[in-house]
């Protein structure tokens, strides 16, 4: 079985006249839930070894602290910048066949549209900032059709759990 995460990425600062979207940082909330949600990835079954990032410097930081606590290969990918759900589902597909488990690292709506997509369930109404969804696929990446994986959990930095 391969893993997908799901992970929208952590609050960030709000934009400024002299900033671009795509240059906007983590917000000191932002780096808080990082260092939780860092944490909690590093206890978890079924490690990430490979982050596909979006390219925005927010989306970055947040794929830092996962790559930090399973020591994952990072990939930035500008495709994933605001992509929607088809567009994420292409990039998966591009995974490498001999990686096991993988985070996407990217914006909302489009991620919370493919934690939706995934499994045969509606899994959320807003995938909130740094919120993660796992999911199981039984067949290799080329492979990914939505609808057909195994929705496992759903995290959020204020879970307890």
């Amino acid at each position: 079985m391969k893993y997908i995460r799901i992970v929208r990425h952590a609050k960030s600062a709000d934009a400024t006249s002299a900033q671009s979207d795509h240059d906007r940082q983590l917000a000191p909330r932002g780096q808080r839930d990082g260092a939780i949600m860092q944490e909690w990835f590093a206890k978890q079954s079924h490690p990430i070894e490979w982050v596909w990032t979006s390219s925005a410097i927010r989306a970055q930081e947040t794929a830092e602290f996962v790559a930090a606590a399973t020591h994952a290969r990072t990939v930035a990918e500008p495709a994933l910048y605001l992509a929607d759900a088809a567009t994420i589902v292409d990039i998966i597909r591009g995974t490498p066949p001999d990686v096991e488990s993988i985070a996407v690292v990217a914006h909302n709506p489009g991620l919370t549209h493919l934690t939706n997509l995934l499994g045969a369930e509606s899994v959320t109404d807003n995938l909130v900032t740094f919120g993660t969804a796992l999911f199981g696929l039984e067949n290799d990446w080329a492979q990914l059709v939505p609808g057909y994986c195994h929705f496992v959990s759903l995290h959020t930095p204020k879970t307890k759990t």
